[in-house]
């Protein structure tokens, strides 16, 4: 007698989730009509999560959190059996074409794929966009770093591999993130005990180069601006900018380091800042935006709206596009302190 040959899944979701159960199913729901599968690492959930995803059909795996997000994802990538892996959150929605997402990765001749993500701002503020690698072929494939996780194939990093951008009508995630300013805090302060705990460990790597000590100081600064301690923000984007002087990692701190001071009301620091960027190649544009903020904060309205002058959008050196509405915001304040003179 001969079986029937069931066939390996084409696209299978990853995740990892803890405590979302509120959550989780609407994520699911989006996923069902896109992928053939869904794996999914639970790290410890006290709440109904569990349950949740079983009523799903999801392959659940139970574990533990130690407090490493690559280790956490890798569990459920194990399990995988898809040509290809969708890596999403419990508080993401999924959208697309199933039918001309396959067709595409048909194509597709790189081992990672950037898909566009719309960030959703907590109420009353603007989100942003960008494009991580979300998509990739399983095999060959690893998740690493504690914080800030990448995945890559045979060794190599994703930032260090080609990748294709799915078009937006195909696959699209939308964030949602924590409306809650108390849990956007707790998570903030969560990763921000991650990231000291991954620079630690490259402090104590001898091996380890200015660079690598570097991008672990620079997402010390990143989770400290989330945990709001600003100072200790400042910090670690200066002992980055003190490690390398030039490069992505250099003009991500950079800018972190002039949006904080920003903030701070150190507006004339900032121009240093954002002078700096341009000098090292950032979009003219943004370093506009940058320099408009401060000259506005200042109190020269004029040079802050010559300098929006034609920018239309905000995009920062990490490639994240931000809402253009602050810009149409600090054009009508500069316009009404102009007139009000």
């Amino acid at each position: 007698m001969v079986l029937d040959r069931v066939p390996a899944p084409r696209l299978t979701a990853c995740l990892i989730v803890r405590d979302e159960g509120p959550r989780v199913a609407a994520c699911l729901d989006s996923l069902s009509p896109l992928v053939d599968e869904v794996v999914v690492h639970d790290t410890g959930s006290i709440d109904d999560t569990v349950q949740v995803l079983r009523g799903t059909g999801a392959v659940v795996v139970e574990g533990s959190w130690n407090d490493d997000f690559a280790a956490a994802r890798n569990v459920a990538l194990e399990l995988a059996r898809g040509e290809w892996v969708l890596s999403v959150d419990a508080d993401e929605v999924v959208a697309g074409d199933a039918d001309g997402l396959r067709k595409w990765l048909d194509g597709v001749h790189v081992d990672t794929v950037r898909v566009r993500i719309h960030n959703l701002g907590r109420e009353g503020s603007e989100g942003h966009e960008h494009t991580p690698v979300r998509l990739f072929r399983r095999a060959g494939a690893t998740w690493r770093g504690r914080l800030h996780e990448t995945v890559g194939h045979g060794g190599r990093p994703s930032g260090d591999a080609p990748a294709q951008l799915v078009p937006g009508e195909l696959l699209s995630i939308e964030h949602h993130g924590y409306a809650d300013e108390a849990a956007q805090r707790r998570k903030g302060e969560r990763n921000l005990r991650l990231a000291d705990r991954a620079l630690d460990e490259v402090l104590r790597d001898a091996s380890a180069t200015p660079h690598e000590v570097a991008v672990a100081a620079l997402n010390v600064g990143r989770s400290a601006i989330g945990a709001e301690h600003p100072q200790r923000a400042v910090d670690a984007f200066e002992a980055v900018r003190e490690l390398v002087d030039s490069g992505p990692t250099w003009n991500e701190a950079t800018d972190y380091l002039a949006r904080v001071l920003l903030g701070a009301g150190e507006s004339r620091l900032a121009l240093v800042l954002a002078d700096q960027l341009q000098q090292a190649g950032v979009s003219r544009d943004y370093c506009r935006w940058l320099r408009a903020q401060g000259l506005a904060q200042t109190g020269d309205p004029a040079g802050a709206l010559a300098q929006v002058e034609g920018v239309d959008s905000i995009v920062d050196p990490s490639g994240r596009r931000f809402d253009p509405a602050p810009l149409d915001r600090l054009r009508g304040l500069c316009r009404e302190l102009l007139a009000a003179r």
